[in-house]
């Protein structure tokens, strides 16, 4: 099978920069969220400590195999337009679900800072997407 003519194309410099930093804030997300260290630093900075483990371990997974998406793509770039699709469509998600429990009062204030920075990057994604002809 021969590889598409897309798969030549350049992905731009600032993306596979961007790429990276998404990579590093996915990585940090996904420490955070193990649970050791989640059930160390949920009472100081007042998010909720009750609820399994299982889901923690859960979440910490995924954000860490999208930031190895991520690191891949740097490292090997490719214009793969769905996995970044998806990637944004996840990170409006846990953007959004940060503002509704912040704004419920559920999470603290501190949360609004990594939902804005997955909001960041979202829009960031959906403006390669938008602007890569493949």
């Amino acid at each position: 099978m021969t590889e598409s003519p897309a798969y030549h194309q350049p992905v731009a410099r600032w993306f596979r920069y961007c790429l990276l930093i998404a990579a590093i804030f996915n990585l940090f997300g996904a420490i955070s969220f193990a649970p050791p260290v989640y059930y160390a630093i949920a009472d100081p900075l007042g998010f909720p400590k009750e609820g399994s483990s299982f889901g923690l371990w859960v979440i910490s997974s995924w954000i860490l195999i999208f930031g190895i998406g991520y690191a891949w793509l740097f490292i090997k770039p490719k214009p793969e337009k769905v996995f970044i699709a998806v990637a944004a469509g996840c990170k409006i998600a846990i953007a959004t679900f940060f503002f509704i429990f912040w704004l419920t009062s559920d999470l603290p204030l501190i949360s609004l800072f990594a939902g804005g920075g997955d909001l960041i990057f979202a829009i960031i994604f959906i403006f390669w997407i938008v602007q890569t002809k493949i």
